[in-house]
């Protein structure tokens, strides 16, 4: 149940001044250590007489959610109100990315920090005391604030781009920090590094919905609910496409098995001959229709020894088509004591008769072993009206990349 907020900001604690323009910059933390001056954009350290200009940065952009500098809300019974915020930027070899957090104070006193970033959402983060040594260059598990751990899952540098109100640590723009994050037992884990500070927090993921009904603000409910629905739209596009990929794989794989055999046919070939060939008749009766050349070698081979057959058509019109070439082999030999036999006695290969009529299967004994001196047997299939799988595969391809496309882009925050 959303509670209405006092529409009063914070007490002011203290009026400063800009040293760098003179803009008033009241003080609504007892802890803020910078200011960033919303006039010349000086970031300023409050100091313990006096304030100190550290460096300008740029104006930051307006952020993609309606959450402004004194923002308030209620979330989860809690009073919030939006005193800063600061843009940062992560890198690694490979790509960059930026995140955005927001300072938030709450009506008990307690300072939170609200993040997002594309990835892992909205997390509200609080600040954990560090009660074991933690080593962040080569620690693998963060202690958590019940005992336990958590595991580091990356580390990378990072650096802040701009910021805005008021901060509770001494920032300059484009300062350099070190990240470690982590999860476990249901929380999220960041830990900021610096050269002179270790901050460790930890975090819980806040539904956009309920952030967006606790800021009590229609557009961006509006906005939740139309991205919601389009993840659902691409969620379910996705696992059509998913579905008919699975289709077309399975056809693929019943594809490979069709055909109608039309010829079985055992020749022999003799090595000893001049040209050791053979001929086949069969008749197609229809042109253009796929068909599949399988062969078996019948006679086994001796040990360590292989024999090339190559297949060719020639049709009605005498022109001579090259099919293929198998090699049927027998290996044997020893790897780590183990002997091993292996061999190969099958193949086959897909060929399109353009012409209707009597076709004749030429099967040529080619290269053999020097040693090889026996006879070659092989038994020749020839199979009509075969289905294609490449047309399956293909489609089952096309399909499943878009699955994944429209899966990505459901998950997509």
């Amino acid at each position: 149940m959303v509670q209405p907020l006092p529409n009063q900001p914070p007490p002011v604690l203290k009026e400063l001044a800009c040293p760098s323009c003179g803009r008033p910059l009241p003080q609504r933390l007892p802890g803020t250590q910078t200011f960033i001056c919303p006039s010349c954009n000086s970031y300023v350290h409050v100091g313990i007489d006096e304030l100190k200009e550290a460096g300008k940065g740029a104006k930051l952009p307006v952020s993609p959610f309606p959450i402004r500098l004194g923002s308030r809300f209620t979330l989860e019974g809690v009073n919030y109100f939006v005193m800063g915020r600061v843009l940062y930027e992560g890198w690694d070899d490979e790509d960059r990315w930026q995140w955005t957090e927001w300072l938030l104070g709450s009506n008990d006193g307690r300072l939170l920090w609200l993040s997002h970033d594309n990835e892992k959402g909205f997390v509200l983060f609080r600040k954990m005391r560090i009660k074991t040594a933690f080593d962040a260059n080569t620690a693998r598990q963060i202690p958590t604030s019940d005992g336990k751990t958590a595991l580091v899952h990356e580390r990378y540098p990072a650096r802040i781009i701009g910021a805005e109100g008021e901060l509770t640590f001494r920032a300059s723009a484009g300062a350099r920090l070190n990240m470690v994050e982590g999860a476990g037992h249901g929380k999220e884990y960041s830990i900021q590094v610096t050269a002179s500070e270790l901050e460790m927090y930890e975090g819980d993921k806040i539904d956009e919905m309920a952030l967006a009904t606790a800021f009590n603000n229609a557009e961006w409910i509006e906005q939740v609910k139309r991205r919601s629905n389009r993840a659902g739209v691409y969620r379910l596009v996705a696992g059509i496409a998913f579905f008919f990929a699975i289709v077309a794989f399975v056809l693929t794989v019943i594809a490979n098995g069709t055909g109608d055999l039309t010829l079985s046919q055992e020749v022999t070939l003799v090595p000893a001959t001049p040209a050791p060939s053979v001929q086949i008749p069969v008749n197609f009766p229809q042109g253009n229709r796929p068909a599949i050349v399988r062969l078996w070698l019948v006679s086994p081979l001796p040990v360590n020894t292989f024999a090339e057959v190559e297949v060719s058509v020639i049709s009605p019109n005498e022109a001579e088509t090259f099919i293929f070439e198998k090699e049927f082999w027998h290996e044997t030999g020893i790897d780590e004591g183990e002997r091993w036999t292996e061999r190969d006695y099958f193949g086959g290969e897909v060929f399109v008769p353009y012409q209707a009529g009597t076709h004749e299967v030429e099967v040529t004994l080619g290269e053999i072993s020097p040693l090889l001196k026996q006879d070659i047997k092989v038994r020749v299939g020839v199979f009509q009206n075969h289905i294609l799988p490449s047309y399956f595969l293909i489609y089952g391809v096309i399909a499943a990349a878009l699955g994944i496309l429209f899966f990505v882009m459901s998950m997509r925050k």
